[in-house]
């Protein structure tokens, strides 16, 4: 169920060299087209198909499997793009598509462990358990085959948009550096909030059909202009800077992207990261609402042994002088005499022995 492959030539350790960054280039505009989604699914469910929003919403399980066990972003792209091109080559009933999404995210997650030498740390019981896919780690481990099988995963890894986004990334910012731009532009530390772009436009299926290398370009230079924003409140921008954009077109004509493609490509990301910025700002109103089972109710709270009635306290009666005297000093107080061990809950439950 795993990959084989060594990896990308924009992740072995390849310097900001641009020389080295373009055969880079090179290598992954090769391998583009062969792992390239092209989903024609319907709005509406029709004759039992998968619609856009059962993709949009196995987009976001992947997201939220990935957030739960904090997997990094390399799973979910990769994940996300398995599930994309199983359903472009396959053809598959709504109901397979919860033990598909599983199987996409259980084979991404065996390929980073591989790549990276590491151990997995998420088993497929747990995939199982949190996704609550309605099936078995045996469905997950066979559908996983499958998934294998039908895309020869055997036989190299496949090229993703986090790719693209960081090769693309070291290619503006050697740029910016011959340039000779004294504020770094589009550094490493800027990675994180490209992979947030990146994973905004994945789970949507707006993007779903753009070229990589586009909806790539896309979001760097979407970064880009928010850099140059915040520069310009600073301090006046240097006309070199504006020069990144004129190595923009240096980069669509060496990636061959069509004027069209990419002006639709940086449409739809712009139409996906609005929609997404209205949700995030719109104030949540939904009630949290727990449905429990009786059963599971009672073993979290045990009632059958709870009751509202006190037993009767028999009163004796003392005689007036046989009270006993208390002494009082002037440091202490009767209030705090009082109320020093007396529970602070209105309710005191009882357990009856019986």
């Amino acid at each position: 169920m795993s990959r084989a492959g060594a990896g990308h030539p924009a992740e072995t350790g390849v310097r900001d060299d641009p020389t080295m960054l373009y055969v880079a280039l090179n290598d992954l505009l090769q391998m583009e087209a062969k792992f390239r989604p092209r989903l024609a699914l319907p709005k509406d469910e029709q004759s039992g198909e998968v619609t856009i929003g059962a993709r949009d919403g196995a987009a976001h399980v992947l997201k939220c499997l990935k957030v739960w066990y904090d997997l990094p972003a390399d799973v979910l792209v990769s994940a996300i793009s398995l599930f994309d091109r199983f359903l472009t080559k396959m053809k598959v009933r709504p109901c397979h598509i919860p033990c598909i999404t599983v199987s996409c995210m259980n084979i991404a997650i065996d390929e980073y462990a591989e790549v990276n030498k590491q151990a997995r740390k998420v088993t497929v019981e747990e995939l199982v358990s949190v996704s609550q896919s309605a099936c078995t780690a045996g469905d997950v481990s066979r559908m996983s085959r499958v998934i294998t099988d039908k895309l020869a995963l055997l036989h190299g890894s496949a090229v993703t948009a986090l790719h693209w986004l960081r090769l693309l990334r070291r290619l503006v910012a050697s740029a910016a550096q011959e340039f000779g731009l004294t504020r770094p532009i589009l550094a490493p530390s800027s990675e994180e909030n490209l992979i947030k772009l990146l994973e905004i436009a994945i789970c949507d299926a707006g993007c779903v059909n753009a070229r990589t290398s586009e909806l790539a370009l896309v979001i760097v230079y979407h970064q880009l202009e928010q850099e140059l924003l915040e520069w310009s409140r600073e301090s006046p921008v240097p006309d070199e800077a504006y020069c990144l954009y004129e190595f923009a077109a240096h980069l669509q004509a060496h990636c061959n992207m069509n004027d069209a493609s990419l002006l639709t490509t940086r449409n739809r990301f712009r139409s996906v990261l609005a929609s997404y910025e209205t949700r995030a700002a719109a104030p949540q109103r939904q009630r949290l609402v727990w449905r429990l089972s009786e059963r599971t109710f009672k073993v979290l709270r045990p009632t059958d042994r709870l009751t509202s009635l006190l037993p009767t306290i028999e009163e004796q009666n003392f005689a007036v002088d046989a009270t006993p005297t208390r002494k009082r000093s002037g440091s202490e107080s009767s209030e705090s005499e009082e109320t020093s061990d007396w529970p602070r809950s209105p309710v005191l439950p009882v357990y009856c022995g019986n």
